[in-house]
C-alpha cells in the first residue's frame, strides 16, 4: 500500500507542474488574441479615418464593419458609419447609426447635432427642430438657430414670434438684424399689426429708397441695384422673392440669376440653385467677373451636396477666372 502511494506522489509530483503550464499557456493565448484584436481595431478604425479624409466613403464604411466585427456596439464606429453614410448621401442608413450611437450617450452634442443636420438635408424641418431643441436643452445660447430653421420649414410666424421673444429678453444676436429687417419688411408684415414699437413706422431704409426709385424708373438697373442691396444686406428671403419676379421680367440677364441662386444657397436649396446658375451661363458673355461668381456659388451649392470633386472643379474655375 505504502508502494502505491510512492508511485502517486511521484506522479503527482511529475504531472502538477504540466496541468499548471497548461493553465498559464492558455491564459496566455487568450490575452494575445485580445491584445491582437484590440491592435487590428484601431488598425481598421484609423484607416476608415484616413479614407473617409480623402472622401473615400465606401472604403471608410469596409473598414469600420472590420471594426465592428470585434466590437459590434462601440459609440466611435457607430458614429463614423452615420457620418460616412451621410456624406455618401444615404440618410436612411446615417440616421440609423446615428440613432445606434445616441442610444448609448443620450447627451452627445455631436451626435445630436449631426442627426439635425441629416433631418436638415433631408428638408425633415419637424425632426430637425426636434433635436435642435435637444441642444437648447443643454446650451440655451442656441436658441437663435431655431430661427432659421423656422424660416426654412416656412413657418415665418413661429420665426417672427421668437425673433420677438429672444429681443426682448436681449438675447438677440446683432448678426440677425439684417434678417429681422428681412423678416419684418415683407408685403405680410406690412399688413399684420405689431405691437412693439421699433417695428411701427419705421423710416425709409436705403432698401425701401431703393424700392421706391425702381416703382419710379421700372429699369433694369434700378433693380439690379435692390437686388445688390439684398446680397450685401443678406436679406435672402427679400432676394429670393424680388429675384424670382426679376427672372420673370429680365430672363435674358445673368446677374438676376447669380442672385437667386445666391438666396437659394443661403436658404439651402443647393439643387435648385444649381439649375438657376447652369441657366443663367446661357445668358453670360465675356464677363470674367460675373462668371467667377457663377463658379463660386456652383462651387458653394456642390460643397453642400457632399458632391467634393464638382466643387473643387468649380473652385478652380473661379481662382483662374480671377486671375484674368
Amino acid at each position: 500500500m505504502q508502494k502505491y502511494s510512492y508511485i502517486l506522489i511521484l506522479c503527482g509530483m511529475f504531472l502538477f507542474p504540466f496541468a499548471i503550464f497548461s493553465q498559464e499557456e492558455i491564459a496566455t493565448k487568450e490575452e494575445l488574441l485580445v491584445e491582437q484584436q484590440q491592435i487590428n481595431f484601431e488598425t481598421f478604425f484609423f484607416e476608415a479615418l484616413q479614407q473617409k479624409a480623402i472622401g473615400n466613403y465606401d472604403k471608410a464604411i469596409y473598414a469600420l464593419e472590420e471594426c465592428q466585427k470585434i466590437d459590434k456596439l462601440n459609440l466611435a464606429v457607430l458614429f463614423e458609419f452615420s457620418k460616412n453614410y451621410y456624406e455618401l448621401h444615404k440618410y436612411t442608413e446615417a440616421e440609423y447609426y446615428g440613432n445606434q450611437a445616441l442610444n448609448l450617450e443620450p447627451d452627445n452634442v455631436n451626435i445630436i447635432r449631426h442627426l439635425k443636420e441629416i433631418n436638415l438635408r433631408q428638408n425633415d424641418y419637424k425632426e430637425a427642430i426636434k433635436y435642435q431643441n435637444q441642444l437648447i436643452a443643454q446650451n440655451p445660447d442656441l436658441e437663435p438657430e431655431l430661427i432659421f430653421m423656422f424660416i426654412r420649414s416656412g413657418d415665418i410666424k413661429s420665426a417672427k414670434t421668437l425673433m420677438k421673444k429672444l429681443e426682448e429678453e436681449d438675447k438677440l444676436p446683432a448678426f440677425y438684424n439684417s434678417l429681422k429687417e428681412s423678416l419684418f419688411h415683407t408685403a405680410a408684415a406690412q399688413t399684420e399689426r405689431v405691437t412693439r414699437p421699433q417695428y411701427e413706422d419705421t423710416p425709409l431704409t436705403e432698401l425701401d429708397r431703393l424700392k421706391k426709385q425702381y416703382s419710379s424708373d421700372k429699369d433694369y438697373n434700378s433693380l439690379k441695384k435692390v437686388l445688390e442691396r439684398e446680397v450685401k444686406t443678406k436679406q435672402y428671403l427679400l432676394l429670393k422673392t424680388d429675384s424670382e419676379k426679376a427672372l420673370d421680367l429680365y430672363p435674358g440677364q445673368p446677374y438676376v440669376y447669380l442672385t437667386h441662386a445666391i438666396s437659394l444657397n443661403n436658404l439651402r436649396k443647393y439643387k435648385e440653385a444649381i439649375e438657376t446658375l447652369n441657366s443663367g451661363l446661357e445668358f453670360l458673355v465675356d464677363d470674367k467677373k460675373l462668371e467667377s461668381q457663377f463658379m463660386e456659388q456652383l462651387s458653394l451649392s456642390h460643397k453642400a451636396l457632399g458632391e467634393n470633386k464638382k466643387a473643387t472643379e468649380y473652385y478652380n474655375k473661379m481662382l483662374e477666372l480671377r486671375k484674368k
